[in-house]
């Protein structure tokens, strides 16, 4: 919820550009909310006398749940969306050293070098991480609530180390079933060890981010 809180605060300050069209739904939201807010007010205190019954319930629908719900629904959908982008990982401290690394032209993890090499377009944090989304992997959000809850009650160690999991299925997304990948002999006759993931990705392409003695090396720089 940090990074959560974050992210919004940001479109709060006008900073629209980290995340486009998340303008447009905080409009939506706040919107909805006063909407939700004044319908109550005048049909509660100032109509309710002048309204026949069928309309004051009908009304009272609208103010209570229709205009509240969108205004969550919106709500949702901005966070989202926000979640998605690089700015969104680097406003938790803890994720600097990613966040630095990925950015670093020298460095030669896979993060860096997708990140230098612009093989993922844009949100290149989630474009890899893509299990903690809305529509990923009950492991991926275990792993990310769990991340979250660490973070916010500062019951972690730094530097941070992975020990949750990390399904192939994240790598093979993009890259599996293309003619670069298919010319690789391992990875055909490995496909079904890489399907259940008894065998990493990272295990021959080299870690994703720096390793845990190598970000204390950096932060003390």
């Amino acid at each position: 919820m940090t990074a959560f809180g974050s992210t919004l605060s940001y479109a709060a300050e006008d900073n629209t550009d980290i995340v486009p069209g998340i303008g447009f739904l905080r409009g939506i939201g706040i919107a909805s909310a006063l909407g939700g807010m004044v319908v109550l007010v005048l049909v509660h205190f100032v109509y309710r006398k002048k309204l026949s019954r069928g309309t004051y319930h009908w009304l009272l629908l609208l103010g209570l749940f229709v205009l509240p719900l969108t205004a969550t629904l919106s709500t949702t959908a901005t966070v989202m969306e926000g979640t998605k982008r690089v700015e969104a990982c680097a406003s938790c401290h803890v994720m600097d050293p990613f966040v630095n690394d990925l950015r670093n032209p020298e460095s030669p993890t896979l993060a860096a070098r997708h990140y230098k090499n612009n093989w993922i377009a844009k949100d290149q944090c989630y474009g890899c991480h893509i299990t903690y989304g809305a529509t990923g992997t009950i492991e991926g959000k275990r792993d990310g609530f769990r991340h979250w809850l660490y973070y916010v009650t500062g019951t972690y160690s730094d530097p941070i180390e992975f020990v949750g999991s990390y399904s192939n299925s994240n790598c093979l997304y993009c890259h599996g079933g293309t003619e670069k990948w298919k010319r690789v002999k391992s990875h055909q006759a490995l496909t079904v060890d890489f399907q259940a993931d008894s065998i990493a990705c990272i295990q021959c392409h080299g870690p994703p981010h720096p390793l845990p003695q190598e970000r204390i090396l950096r932060v003390k720089k």
